[in-house]
């Protein structure tokens, strides 16, 4: 089964530290993956794009991929 970016749980917040001042993105099975933008839709689509990659890439280096906890919960 191929995995889809849709598939992970995505929680995005504002951050206001003085010079971030945007939302982060950070993906809940997969916490090395995080993603930034000036609006929360800006973040949502960084964070899509960063998980396609790392997807990509562990599936050309077999790296094991975190099960996204939408199919868990299904």
């Amino acid at each position: 089964m191929k995995n889809d970016p849709r598939d992970f749980e995505i929680r995005i917040q504002y951050s206001a530290v003085p010079g971030d001042e945007c939302y982060i993105a950070r993906v809940v099975e997969w916490p090395s993956i995080s993603a930034h933008g000036y609006t929360p839709e800006e973040a949502a689509h960084q964070i899509r794009l960063a998980i396609e990659g790392a997807l990509e890439v562990a599936e050309e280096t077999g790296f094991a991929i975190p099960a996204p906890a939408a199919l868990a919960k299904a």
